[in-house]
């Protein structure tokens, strides 16, 4: 019966090639040089997939598309539709780039896999969420409208523009009989018919100015409503072409008061 221990043998046979020149050193320098382009590398692709899952949710916010989901089944269907899953899918390579160079390091490798993944899904998620919230995208959405961007202007006209037939996104301008009108992302005026089926999430608090989403077919210039909810202030922040003015200077036509 052979007794010898397993790590004994391996010992052995590598002291054996040793011996025979068959295994030869690596200068230090390799091994620090190798870690430190895998870290560039881990580094790169982590910014790169938080900017691109900040964009996702920039232009779900920015088409009106993650608005609409609180109009029930029917909103949560366009919301599926509108996602941008090339966008997605591509996140999802990165993310798979980027666990196999964070697997590389000595805090990450003894942890299960499912673990580290979870991890790094986590931390984009939420990172990608705050930056989305601030004022990068919109900014770079500015320059692409203004002087242009080199690079990732087509992925800003692409994606940034609202473009979906059912999902209206626009600032309330003025009042009708049946309704609003508002003011859409390029100034164009579209006329929204209310009527008791239209879905308000949110109430009917609405003033001239209020950032919207409005949900519904149109028809030329005009949308019946199927549902109307008030979005974020921030959605106005440089991205209309017409200004609404001001409460001390609105005409005497505009026939909504402000809640100052």
């Amino acid at each position: 019966m052979n007794n010898a221990h397993p790590r004994s043998s391996i010992k052995d046979a590598v002291l054996e090639k040793i011996r025979r020149g068959e295994v030869h050193m690596r200068p230090r320098w390799q091994f620090v040089l190798k870690g430190v382009l895998v870290a560039l590398g881990a580094v790169l692709v982590a910014l790169a997939l938080l900017y691109l899952v900040s964009f996702v949710f920039f232009a779900l916010r920015q088409s009106g598309v993650w608005f609409v989901a609180s109009f029930g089944w029917r909103g949560m269907r366009a919301f599926f539709v509108g996602i941008p899953w090339v966008l997605v899918l591509v996140a999802l390579v990165f993310i798979v780039v980027l666990e196999i160079l964070v697997k590389r390091y000595a805090f990450s490798y003894r942890k299960p896999l499912l673990y580290s993944v979870l991890g790094i899904v986590c931390a984009v998620f939420v990172g990608g969420f705050v930056v989305a919230k601030t004022a990068f995208h919109r900014g770079m959405y500015r320059r692409m409208e203004g002087r242009g961007l080199p690079i990732a202007g087509p992925l800003y006209r692409a994606y940034g523009v609202p473009h979906f037939r059912q999902i209206h996104p626009g600032i309330i301008a003025s009042t009708t009989q049946e309704g609003f009108i508002i003011m859409s992302r390029g100034g164009e005026e579209v006329v929204v018919r209310v009527s008791p089926a239209t879905r308000l999430p949110l109430g009917y608090d609405f003033i001239i100015g209020d950032p919207v989403v409005i949900m519904g077919e149109q028809e030329g210039a005009t949308v019946r409503a199927f549902g109307m909810r008030k979005i974020d202030d921030e959605f106005r922040e440089g991205f209309y072409t017409r200004e609404i003015p001001p409460p001390h200077m609105r005409p005497s036509w505009f026939p909504l008061q402000s809640r100052e």
